[in-house]
């Protein structure tokens, strides 16, 4: 439901953007994101060290540890949020001069926008600690409660603030607005759960050294992942030009919204199996992980699929052929997106076990070198070399020390490991078949475009569901759960 909204939102608010707010000023805003972008590096990763030392600590009842944790948590968010915005103030100083603004916008209203939008940030960044020790006592309901109330009120607000003529200046407003309510929310509900459970709020000098210790890694791991996340388009404009940068982005803007969906299950279950580990429940766990990997693998491989055969077709309909990079350079970008999501996935998983420190350090080293690569490889060898360089660092890091760390945790055998290879070959063998089987046929219009994503997706799910055993149990839970429901 939080993600619709989230995902809802941003489509469906940039036309009345567009139609309320001046086209160049329009523009001044989202170029004055990348600036905000950069400045969010500093965080630290503080959420992620949260939620998983909040739910391990809740898994074994060592409420100490969580009075700890909470403390000087907190104080660190509050402090990187004051920086943030000390940092935002001087960026909005000499904001004229970093975007060089033009002479029909009124830089007055951008650099108070801009700071408007610095002051939500931070105010979201720190809510975002408190969201994350309330993900930790395992309260999802709480936590996705407070975000959809008061996201669809900003929505509300926004609309009646640009109908009156606030222009961009709604859109800052709005940030502070769902900034300021949901540190309220998730502070309400935490403070209920604490006073309720008797937990009480503590600070420790040790832990303090602890947990700052810690951040040193996901920060360099966290801030080396947005450079490079931010890096490969400003690569290609310097060395392919503007359009290939279109090109580019429009061709990958599909795949990246359904990384985005397929990420959610590992997202969702991280609060759980902290908790599961600290309670010493690993055999529990182990079985819940087990059953997950398993899903990842069909979703991931049945989106690749479709993606792969009807990206095209998606490209062409949405903005025109001419902005498709073709089927050889979509098909190494899908393959190279969902690589990246299989491994972010599994990173995901044993940050929750405890791991930050290693998945820190791996994602910093792949950043580095993809950073090279794609520096080269643009150059060298145009999008090619661009898509090359993700896949190359992903292969050179991650994709090989993650199964490693995740198969040391569980004490995985070779018989848990050729469970996945049979299910990721009968997986991968029901989408090559559909790929080459829809790669004969073209969409012409919307319709028939939904149409061959229907049919693509009830032929994969039909499929496994006749060759894969374990699809079939899955299947067949999901009905019983259904049935329950009614």
């Amino acid at each position: 439901m939080t993600l619709a909204l989230a995902m809802g939102s941003g489509l469906l608010m940039v036309p009345l953007y567009i139609r309320f707010i001046p086209l160049d000023v329009y523009g001044v805003w989202l170029a004055s994101g990348n600036i905000l972008v950069w400045i969010g590096a500093i965080d630290p990763g503080l959420t992620t060290v949260l939620q998983q030392r909040v739910g391990f600590a809740y898994g074994k009842r060592d409420f100490r540890t969580i009075r700890d944790v909470v403390g000087c948590g907190l104080i660190i968010s509050a402090l990187v949020s004051l920086f943030i915005i000390l940092l935002g103030s001087i960026a909005a100083f000499y904001l004229s001069s970093l975007l060089k603004l033009p002479a029909t916008v009124d830089v007055s209203v951008i650099v108070l926008a801009f700071f408007l939008a610095v002051v939500g940030n931070s105010l979201n960044l720190f809510s975002f600690s408190i969201s994350a020790i309330n993900q930790g006592l395992q309260s999802s309901l709480g936590y996705g409660l407070v975000y959809i109330i008061v996201t669809a009120l900003a929505l509300v607000l926004q609309i009646i603030l640009l109908h009156r003529g606030f222009g961009i200046l709604a859109l800052a407003i709005g940030s502070v607005f769902c900034g300021t309510f949901y540190i309220l929310g998730q502070s309400s509900y935490l403070i209920w759960r604490f006073t309720g459970e008797k937990i009480g709020f503590r600070f420790s000098f040790s832990r303090f050294s602890q947990m700052t210790k810690l951040l040193s890694y996901t920060f360099l791991g966290r801030a080396a992942g947005i450079v490079a996340n931010n890096f490969d388009l400003f690569i290609v404009a310097r060395f392919l030009g503007p359009e290939s940068v279109a090109v580019l982005s429009l061709t990958r803007k599909a795949p990246i919204i359904a990384r985005e969906l397929v990420n959610q299950p590992s997202v969702a279950f991280m609060p759980a199996i902290s908790h599961l580990a600290g309670a010493g429940e690993m055999d529990k766990a182990q079985d819940i992980l087990m059953r997950l990997m398993r899903i990842l693998i069909w979703a991931l491989l049945g989106v690749l699929g479709g993606l792969i055969a009807l990206n095209g077709d998606f490209v062409k309909l949405w903005v025109g052929a001419k902005l498709f990079a073709g089927k050889n350079i979509n098909l190494m970008l899908c393959i190279g997106i969902f690589i990246n999501l299989a491994t972010y996935c599994l990173g995901s998983i044993i940050i929750a076990l405890g791991n930050i420190k290693g998945v820190s350090i791996a994602n910093l080293i792949q950043s580095v070198l993809f950073v090279i690569l794609v520096i080269f490889g643009t150059e060298y060898f145009g999008l090619w070399g661009t898509i090359w360089a993700s896949l190359i660092s992903v292969c050179a890091v991650t994709l090989w020390y993650y199964p490693k760390s995740f198969s040391e945790i569980f004490n995985l055998t070779f018989k848990n490991w050729k469970s996945f290879i049979y299910e990721s070959l009968l997986a991968l063998t029901v989408m090559t078949v559909l790929i080459i089987g829809f790669s004969f046929f073209e969409a012409q219009d919307w319709l028939q475009f939904l149409g061959m994503v229907i049919l693509f997706c009830s032929i994969y799910a039909g499929s496994l569901y006749a060759v894969s055993k374990n699809f079939r149990r899955e299947m067949e839970n999901i009905l019983k759960l259904l049935t329950k429901i009614r």
